[in-house]
């Protein structure tokens, strides 16, 4: 709707009507009609829950409209529509009562509807949550009795043979659109490390300094760095550079597939979901274009999601072995060793996450304290402190910038130098020097990523002793001018609402031509599509961006919010509350994304390949006693 809808009422009701009438006659009568019968069918379960349920179901739902109802009261100018449509027009009427007022319509009606909906989940969720037998009763009876449901989920017993067909099955269904995105999908970021892996030539990709004398940087993980080399160089033996980045992609998808079945196994042995739910999930995974879009693209999110799925796997077990009051064992605990080393070498941000991860769920859980401290200390202590200080010396290979930890802080002091710099006084003036050149930054500075100001302003001689100074300096000045901060920094809002989506395709490569990119994969041109690319990729990304129901499947929002909410709201309505211990990476990963200099779908890929592991949260197994004192409350 344009922002001229708000001047006044007669352009409320002209242009909001028009909003309206671009759904057509027929689309909007059958609009109606759809929201008409799913009210009409869910509402009696509303009318008849209880005032904790509508209490529970009311405050969610507030939360998943604001991820509705927001983005259309933002102006969004950097948003193609060919991306994803864009509602909005124009500048935001913020000061117009009648601005307020729409905006009020909106929430109280998408989340009373919505309200209506998690009360109608919470009901039939009820049936599913109770204990049972944990011997699979479809073992008992013969297979030509069972439903296609229980034969489906035999694949997810844990065997291996039946784990492998679920796990080719899927990467068959991905071959489609892995072919559609071919030969390869490899951007900016990982031409960046493969350039600096053949020919030498080393420099900081944010800052642009040369670092001659090294033989590569930790700007992006530089155990990245090796693996698509070494597929390089693979392809360069095999005579053709391409089929290396061709093997490489067909592993990635394959371990990707192993790790969502892996999770759908521990589901199936683990949580109560119905057999219907599981077989669904693995059909979403598998059919979903938006999985094997990102197993096509040669890059570190990518590679790193496989592992941290697999962690998180590792991770629910352990919780579940406590809040049953097993042991976590050695093998378990080996296995978040292992797995949380890593993801923290593939993607720097994994560490923190599966180490905040586990020293929450030391301090919440308070069991098997020693499993959990191996668990956080040893990756932790190898990827933090042995690798800067032995491995990266050891390969020469120069460790990456300063200036990344403290994305956020610059783009928000940076902003407040620019607005208010005569109001600073001159110890927060020369804090602020020391690190930033604002009268440089200032024509580059953008509201929609941190890399502007840390390319064109960040101080190559600045210390740490200027670091932290530039930090108390951040947290001091965020009491006088938190709107400013808030406003330098509209882009962390954009994992929270509906906008983007996981629908990608991009040209084979692209990026650093002068720099020595001419020298990878030279027979295509730079940033150049492939046929297959150009002619049915990119039309079928805009198509999916627009066509329901794939347009809200691949949502972000849909995974960073709504399930985790959904998860979070029905645990608590099931009164499971030790079950919220399964939430912990997701609250760390929420928390994350606070720190990060822009954003792009890649950086959530955690809460889509886990859609399912967290869907199941609500269900997961807990000991009987635990279900006594909650039918009993």
């Amino acid at each position: 709707m344009d922002s001229a809808a708000f001047d006044n009422f007669a352009n409320l009701t002209a242009k909001g009507l028009d909003s309206i009438a671009q759904f057509g006659p027929a689309g909007s009568i059958a609009l109606a009609v759809c929201l008409g019968v799913l009210f009409y069918r869910f509402y009696p379960n509303f009318n008849h829950a209880g005032k904790r349920d509508q209490l529970i179901s009311a405050i969610l739902s507030f939360f998943l409209a604001l991820s509705i109802v927001v983005p259309r009261l933002m102006k969004l100018p950097n948003v193609s529509f060919d991306s994803y449509p864009n509602y909005v027009g124009g500048v935001p009427q913020w000061h117009k009562p009648i601005f307020w007022m729409v905006a009020s319509v909106q929430l109280l009606t998408i989340g009373f509807i919505l309200a209506v909906i998690i009360c109608w989940l919470m009901h039939k969720a009820a049936n599913f949550v109770e204990y049972r037998n944990t011997d699979d009763a479809s073992n008992s009876i013969p297979p030509t009795n069972l439903s296609i449901w229980e034969r489906g989920v035999r694949f997810f017993d844990g065997k291996p043979k039946h784990m492998t067909v679920a796990t080719l099955a899927m990467v068959l269904c991905w071959v489609p659109m892995l072919i559609i995105q071919g030969p390869a999908i490899i951007g900016v970021d990982s031409m960046v490390q493969l350039v600096q892996f053949r020919t030498g030539h080393v420099w900081d990709p944010m800052t642009m300094a040369e670092l001659p004398g090294y033989a590569g940087q930790d700007h992006h993980p530089f155990f990245d760095t090796y693996i698509y080399g070494l597929f390089d160089e693979l392809g360069l033996w095999l005579g053709q550079e391409i089929l290396g980045f061709r093997i490489l992609i067909a592993l990635q998808s394959t371990v990707a597939a192993f790790a969502i079945v892996v999770s759908l196994v521990w589901i199936k042995k683990r949580t109560n979901l119905p057999d219907s739910c599981i077989c669904v999930c693995w059909c979403l995974a598998a059919i979903l274009p938006a999985f094997p879009m990102y197993m096509s693209i040669v890059l570190k999110d990518s590679t790193w999601v496989s592992i941290f799925l697999l962690w998180m796997v590792a991770f629910f077990e352990a919780i579940y072995r406590c809040n049953n009051n097993h042991a976590v064992g050695w093998k378990l605990a080996l296995c978040l060793v292992v797995l949380g080393l890593f993801s923290g070498l593939t993607k720097k941000l994994g560490i923190y996450v599966t180490t905040v991860s586990l020293l929450l769920a030391i301090i919440v859980i308070r069991k098997q304290f020693a499993a959990f401290l191996i668990s956080m200390i040893v990756p932790a202590a190898l990827v933090i402190g042995f690798v800067p200080v032995a491995v990266l010396p050891a390969l020469d290979i120069a460790p990456g910038g300063s200036q990344e930890a403290i994305s956020v802080p610059i783009q928000q002091l940076s902003r407040v130098a620019i607005l208010h710099q005569d109001e600073l006084t001159r110890s927060d003036r020369e804090a602020i020097d020391k690190v930033l050149d604002i009268n440089h930054l200032k024509p580059y500075w953008q509201a929609d990523s941190a890399d502007y100001a840390k390319h064109y302003g960040y101080r190559l001689n600045a210390s740490s002793s200027d670091r932290k100074n530039f930090i108390l300096t951040w947290i001091r000045l965020f009491f006088r001018y938190p709107k400013d901060y808030i406003a330098a920094v509209p882009y962390l809002i954009n994992p929270f609402i509906y906008g983007d989506t996981y629908y990608y395709s991009g040209p084979v490569r692209c990026g650093w031509w002068e720099a020595g990119g001419s020298q990878i994969l030279n027979e295509y041109p730079e940033c150049g599509l492939s046929y297959t690319q150009e002619k049915i990729a990119l039309p079928l990304k805009n198509a999916l961006n627009k066509v329901p129901p794939f347009s809200f499947l691949g949502s972000e929002a849909l995974y960073t919010v709504w399930l985790p909410m959904g998860a979070l709201g029905l645990t608590i309505s099931s009164r499971r509350y030790m079950n919220l211990c399964y939430l912990i990476p997701t609250v760390v990963s929420w928390f994350s994304l606070l720190l990060l200099p822009s954003h792009q779908a890649r950086y959530t890929l955690s809460f889509l390949f886990a859609f399912a592991l967290t869907l199941a949260i609500p269900f997961a197994k807990v000991l009987t006693k635990e279900c006594k004192v909650s039918r009993s409350a």
